[in-house]
């Protein structure tokens, strides 16, 4: 039973803990070190980091080819793109991405994709939402597309924002390569059409003289029976004055 000189909170459990470790209200999602630019590279159409030599996502499989790596860039871009990533301040990170899109081109749009996936803020978020909608670059449709499953309204919002500019942006060009295709599709049957056309105007010139033959000599007998018609009719006349 134990001794209650040695117990003297009996009732009470020796081993409970009392107070629960305190937890953070918001998690942060952000990766506490920075990307190294010069030999990483973010993949713009899933957000995600691969070596820079690979013109090909290995988890989207994206072709990269046509866009320069940030690891190539000017090094006031990395500085910019490591703030935009690591900074605590989300103020200064909301610049960071705003003064990113202002001098950057199409090699900080991996940046975007990987701020809009994991940033803690949604201010944040939503001005890389917004960035990658004024790019208007086809291959951010997928990393908007996953914006729409964002906790944050005003991040959803600009995502679709965002999904408007681009199809807005990209729909001339689709129009003008059908338009293309739809002409080359007409020109092309142009020859078989022809030969048929005249094939059958030969036929029809060959009917018409068959046709117009027999009128022509109907007309040919006919006015012969006429003068006869006259002339019978004169020598009736004829008779009568005489009688």
């Amino acid at each position: 039973m134990g001794n209650e000189k040695y117990n003297p909170n009996q009732g009470k459990n020796p081993y409970r803990v009392d107070r629960e470790p305190v937890r953070e209200s918001n998690p942060s999602r952000i990766a506490p070190s920075s990307i190294d630019f010069d030999n990483q590279r973010i993949c713009p159409a899933c957000g995600k980091v691969i070596k820079l030599s690979h013109n090909f996502c290995k988890f989207c499989g994206v072709d990269l080819s046509a866009i320069q790596p940030l690891g190539y860039s000017d090094r006031t871009l990395k500085q910019l793109a490591n703030t935009a990533l690591t900074d605590p301040d989300p103020g200064v990170r909301k610049d960071a991405v705003d003064t990113l899109g202002d001098l950057g081109e199409a090699e900080v749009l991996g940046v975007f994709a990987y701020i809009l996936l994991n940033d803690a803020d949604e201010s944040v978020r939503k001005e890389a939402a917004d960035e990658l909608g004024d790019y208007s670059h086809p291959h951010s449709l997928d990393i908007l597309a996953k914006a729409l499953k964002d906790r944050s309204p005003i991040v959803r919002k600009e995502a679709i924002e965002g999904l408007k500019k681009i199809k807005k942006k990209n729909k001339p060009e689709k129009m003008e390569v059908e338009y293309r295709e739809k002409e080359e599709k007409t020109l092309q049957p142009e020859e078989p059409k022809l030969r048929t056309i005249e094939f059958s105007e030969i036929k029809e010139e060959e009917e018409e003289p068959e046709v117009e033959e027999p009128e022509v000599e109907e007309k040919k007998e006919e006015e012969p029976e006429e003068e006869k018609q006259e002339s019978l009719e004169e020598i009736e006349d004829y008779d009568d004055e005489q009688y």
